[in-house]
């Protein structure tokens, strides 16, 4: 009793000293304060010490910053990743997920017994759409689908059949409202399709965060269920809908219509991962765009229903990054996405017409330049279709394919790719080495080869950084197939070119490491094309870049002038034998068409470089081009970078730095020397383009792209006229030159996007008045 009452004293102490304290009611904090307690951030601490002076150096800390150049870094080494990391706040709502605000509870306190209108089931389901354009962008499902409560509803714990799926778990299925159920139809459909896509994805080549993020964050996209029963389950909507009074027409028609679209992009999503028919494929993109316009022109029959949606959720999820806000997309955006997927899969099902392995690879290089660049799930379909478990579109082996670009370029009709030689088991006998040494070639060139096309797919940036590692691989290819060359060439007992006016040596063909060659070219082509138009080059830069182009354009011109002699000869040979009339002398003709387009398409090219590298020469002679300043480079050390994926390239050989200067500057030439070869040069360039606008696809070499290829082309013989008009008003220019020597005009470079082709700078030139 004694020890209670002590405690009762002391109690009754401690309340009189909390009396005295003379705190006011309003003070108090409520139980939820602590949630915002650090709301403002706390007043500066006031030093008080002997031994501490504290002294304001606000003043002294801009003026050191102003003195520091632009993109100069001052960093502590010091200062670690750990230091970084305990720099970041708890209770910081940018970073830390558990963080309430007052009043805030920890989940959504969302009620999915209330009965929605079918005007908010519109509403809803159109905002799903936006959400999911989004994630097909490369935004994640953690902003974008996994924002909805719908979605989280049916996913979280795990569905195990659909009998047993429903929004409100405190009533059976069977009672759920229509709308309910036609909401659940559609979810059902959204989550199945979005489960092809990230599987799609997932099994090509793509860049993680770059393209796409496939991340489900342990959800289940229902892929033990059967895609048969999710449309039955839509169907029975679609009738029920059918069957409502309740309803008025124009809503009525809106939900089917977005019910019959989830249910053809559902089918679409499968069929598309067939390679049996091209038109089947196609049909069904089309069939799914059409619906398209009656979808669109029913928006405004929906109502939002925001509260469906939290970035809650995210908490829920088993993820380790900060929480992030949901992403909103417009409906215009998201529809535009949509017409663009829909159109880009329908001529991606194209690429299953094979006509030649040229063709092939200009298919896919026009496909995936268009603008804009086509999504990563339809990149991903045009990786399935080109060489998906191994398979060329479905029915051809890697080796067709490799063969067949063999005996359009190096060897038609040639003895080496007879595929007698695989019958023959005498290892003595010569067509059984062949055999075995054309394997051999096969079997390094195929991964190289087919690295060029999963390169083209990837995005812009990519197939740029990519290309400098293929083109190293090509190297190395080449290196490796000359010895090849040699041993082939002891079975084939070829017979070599003796002209004392080229070498003092025999001149043999070297066919394998000629074609080895021919695409490393291609490949260096492409390589410094897509620097201009990813905008990689500065002004100043632009003359040695196009510099650089010609001369790549101008050994491949040579090479391929190589490649036709040897072929001309085959042919000639080819017909003094009567018995070898018919296929053989359709490859002769096939191999010497391609030779003569690419060596058409080289001249084109190097004229048209050559013309535009003058033209930029003489506008910084007259100083209507500046260099920007450097403080840490200088041209050399900058060449040294852009040149760097040819640096381990024997042939052809990386100019020198000082010859390049001399051959970009030509101290020799005049201004109007220089404009004149321009204007020659640029002719030259348009007459070629000209004589390739009027091929036919099939001299041209891009069956099944014959449109893209067509407007290119003539996108490029835009960009050359204009070229020709530029530089008569250059030369007109500083023909009429001011008496102080300055000419009166200016000169505008023009973005990506803004010229007539991307790969070819054109300057604007503007009159001063």
């Amino acid at each position: 009793m004694m020890h209670n009452d002590s405690n009762g004293l002391a109690s009754d102490d401690i309340r009189q000293q909390m009396a005295d304290l003379e705190i006011e009611d309003d003070q108090i904090p409520s139980p939820m304060a602590f949630a915002g307690w650090h709301s403002k951030p706390p007043p500066v601490p006031k030093l008080k010490s002997a031994g501490v002076i504290a002294i304001d150096i606000t003043e002294q800390f801009i003026n050191a910053a102003q003195q520091l150049d632009d993109g100069e870094l001052v960093k502590d080494p010091f200062f670690a990743l750990f230091d970084s990391v305990g720099a970041l706040e708890i209770m910081d709502p940018k970073m830390d997920s558990g963080y309430l605000e007052p009043g805030e509870t920890m989940e959504d306190e969302y009620d999915f017994s209330q009965p929605l209108l079918p005007e908010e089931i519109i509403g809803i389901i159109d905002q799903l759409l936006c959400h999911e354009m989004a994630w097909h962008m490369g935004h994640p499902l953690a902003q974008t689908l996994f924002t909805s409560l719908y979605v989280d509803r049916l996913l979280d714990p795990c569905p195990t059949s659909l009998s047993h799926l429903y929004f409100d778990r405190s009533e059976s299925c069977e009672d759920e409202p229509l709308t309910l159920q036609v909401l659940k139809a559609y979810c059902l459909g959204l989550i199945k399709t979005c489960c092809y896509v990230n599987n799609r994805v997932k099994a090509e080549h793509y860049y993680e965060e770059e393209d796409f993020v496939t991340h489900t964050f342990h959800r289940n996209l229902l892929e033990n269920f059967e895609n048969n029963d999710i449309l039955t389950l839509i169907q029975e909507s679609l009738e029920q809908i059918s069957n409502s009074n309740d309803i008025l027409p124009e809503v009525k028609a809106a939900l089917e219509c977005r019910l019959r679209f989830r249910e053809a992009f559902l089918t679409t999503a499968e069929i598309a991962e067939s390679r049996t028919s091209s038109e089947t494929i196609k049909t069904q993109w089309e069939s799914l765009q059409a619906l398209l316009p009656t979808l669109k022109s029913s928006t405004k029959l929906g109502k939002p229903v925001p509260a469906s949606f939290s970035v809650k959720l995210q908490r829920k999820l088993a993820s380790t990054v900060p929480p992030r806000p949901i992403v909103h997309i417009s409906l215009d955006t998201a529809y535009d996405h949509l017409e663009r997927l829909c159109r880009d899969g329908s001529i991606a099902a194209e690429v299953l017409k094979y006509y030649d392995s040229h063709s092939l690879m200009t298919f896919v290089f026009l496909f995936q330049a268009r603008k804009p660049q086509p999504s990563i799930y339809i990149r991903t379909l045009l990786q399935h279709y080109l060489f998906g478990d191994m398979v060329i579109l479905g029915t051809m082996s890697i080796r067709q394919l490799l063969d067949d670009d063999l005996s359009s370029t190096v060897l038609p009709a040639n003895k080496i790719l007879d595929r007698a030689n695989d019958e023959v088991e005498l290892p003595s006998d010569p067509r059984f080495k062949m055999a075995n040494d054309t394997e051999v070639f096969r079997s390094r060139a195929a991964g190289s080869y087919l690295d060029i096309l999963r390169t083209i797919c990837q995005n812009r940036c990519r197939i740029r950084r990519t290309l400098a590692r293929t083109v190293a691989d090509f190297e190395i290819l080449q290196l490796d197939s000359e010895e090849l060359d040699m041993e082939l060439r002891q079975y084939t007992q070829e017979e070599p070119i003796r002209d004392r006016e080229i070498s003092s040596e025999p001149i043999y063909s070297f066919p394998l490491s000629s074609w080895a060659y021919f695409y490393k070219l291609r490949q260096m082509e492409w390589l410094l094309q897509m620097g201009f138009e990813l905008e990689i080059y500065q002004q100043d830069e632009l003359a040695s870049m196009f510099w650089y182009l010609q001369y790549l354009a101008k050994t491949r011109s040579r090479h391929l002038e190589r490649i036709r002699g040897f072929n001309v000869r085959g042919f000639n040979e080819s017909r003094r034998n009567p018995a070898a009339v018919g296929e053989r002398h359709a490859e002769f003709i096939n191999a010497l068409a391609f030779i003569n387009y690419s060596s058409l398409e080289a001249s084109a090219t190097y004229g048209f470089a050559d013309a535009l590298s003058c033209l930029f020469t003489v506008l910084r002679r007259l100083s209507l081009i500046h260099s920007p300043p450097r403080p840490y480079s200088n041209d050399q050390q900058r060449y040294e970078v852009r040149m760097k994926p040819f640096r381990l390239v024997g042939l052809p050989e990386l100019v020198p730095f000082d010859e390049l200067k001399r051959q970009v500057t030509q101290p020799g030439e005049t201004t109007l020397d220089l404009l004149k070869y321009a204007a020659e040069s640029a002719m030259a360039a348009k007459k070629a383009f000209e004589v390739m606008s009027k091929l036919s696809a099939r001299d041209a070499f891009c069956q099944g792209s014959y449109d893209s290829w067509l407007k290119n082309i003539k996108d490029t013989l835009k960009a050359c006229i204009f070229t020709g008009i530029t530089i008569a008003t250059v030369k007109k220019a500083v023909e009429t030159t001011a008496k102080n020597g300055k000419v009166q005009i200016k000169v505008e470079i023009p973005a990506t996007g803004k010229g007539y082709h991307d790969w070819w700078v054109v300057p604007k030139v503007i009159p001063v008045l």
